[in-house]
């Protein structure tokens, strides 16, 4: 299966880049996806502006898919979810006094999986536009990290890819450390 994906996301073709946008929109969709891995392998075959947009297109068309999921057809039963998982309550509390500053924040800093975001922020009411403004330039920062880590390793450039792999561990540990902090 992983070799297959690899071959699809790897294709030359004239649909190569729309088959690339709808394999990241799928892969969006499933949480705890290996997002990091598809947006470094197709920003190495592309430029880092093609890559930019097929990668940051396909997670927030994937965002939007879940956000409306929840929203229109998940909100009853999920609440219901949602208070058996008191460690996101802080979280949940933000995300309903300011929709777009929660959604801004978890996609900026990884406190929670993209998808648990994404569903959140339908289920407790989240307006669409705030939604999608705030994953837009939440996800922007991250997806650009890894379409130009897999451009410059394409390229052999191996500084920027450090120094793109750097701000990434760091995005990294402030959210386990934000993590830790919400859930004591």
């Amino acid at each position: 299966m992983e070799q297959f994906l690899h071959s699809l996301i790897t294709i030359k073709s004239s649909y190569s880049t729309l088959l690339q946008f709808t394999i990241m929109v799928a892969v969006s969709c499933v949480p705890f996806a290996p997002i990091p891995v598809l947006a470094t392998i197709i920003g190495a075959n592309h430029s880092i502006m093609m890559g930019l947009i097929i990668n940051l297109g396909g997670t927030v068309v994937g965002s939007i898919i879940q956000y409306l999921v929840s929203k229109n057809l998940l909100q009853k039963f999920a609440n219901k979810i949602l208070l058996k998982y008191r460690s996101y309550g802080r979280f949940i509390s933000l995300i309903q006094t300011n929709g777009f500053l929660a959604v801004l924040i978890g996609r900026l800093i990884p406190i929670l999986p993209s998808a648990g975001v994404s569903l959140i922020a339908g289920i407790c009411g989240v307006t669409f536009l705030s939604f999608t403004t705030a994953t837009i330039l939440g996800k922007f920062p991250i997806i650009l990290a890894f379409s130009l880590a897999g451009h410059q390793l394409a390229e052999g450039n191996w500084s920027t890819v450090i120094l793109a792999s750097l701000y990434v561990l760091v995005i990294f540990l402030i959210g386990r450390k934000i993590k830790k902090k919400w859930h004591s």
